[in-house]
């Protein structure tokens, strides 16, 4: 695909796979089950609808708050199939850390401040990233997949602390 030629159409994204149904089509088509703690897994991302940013033990945590019994080596598991079905995007946000999220749609890139005191993540959205990222695209000849930005600094709480 040449760079001036228009993109394919985005993957459903997990806002498209809601349905156990579809979810199951998914995980079939690509050879693999829908098992309860994957359902549980990616309900758990459906309810943080704001994007909350969760590691494998804090899903294990909150799936153990709810009473399931669950491995965390089978939390890993499942967060890598729904990483390498599109579902769910891995970040390494803060130093040998990963965390997930539901993947969104490239034109809905969103970005990170993090903070490397706490490990504090917040998101932000700027159109002006999200232009710049599509145009060195283009001037390079890429095909754009995903994109995002992630600033490092000292978020206010711990600046706080600092100076009392």
């Amino acid at each position: 695909m040449d760079a001036n030629s228009a993109s394919p159409p985005d993957p459903p994204g997990p806002q498209d796979l809601i349905s156990p149904g579809i979810l199951k089509e998914t995980l079939n088509r690509e050879g693999f089950r829908l098992t309860v703690q994957r359902q549980k897994i990616l309900a758990l991302f459906e309810a943080n609808a704001n994007r909350h940013h969760l590691s494998a033990e804090e899903i294990h945590q909150y799936l153990g708050k709810q009473g399931e019994k669950i491995s965390v080596s089978t939390v890993y598991r499942a967060l890598h199939v729904m990483v390498k079905l599109g579902l769910l995007q891995e970040l390494e946000l803060a130093e040998g850390r990963k965390y997930y999220e539901l993947k969104s749609p490239i034109w809905e890139q969103h970005h990170h401040l993090v903070c490397v005191q706490c490990g504090d993540v917040q998101e932000f959205e700027d159109d002006a990233i999200t232009e710049v990222t599509a145009q060195e695209t283009r001037n390079r000849g890429f095909s754009l997949l995903d994109g995002q930005f992630t600033v490092y600094g000292i978020c206010p709480r711990c600046q706080g602390r600092m100076e009392g």
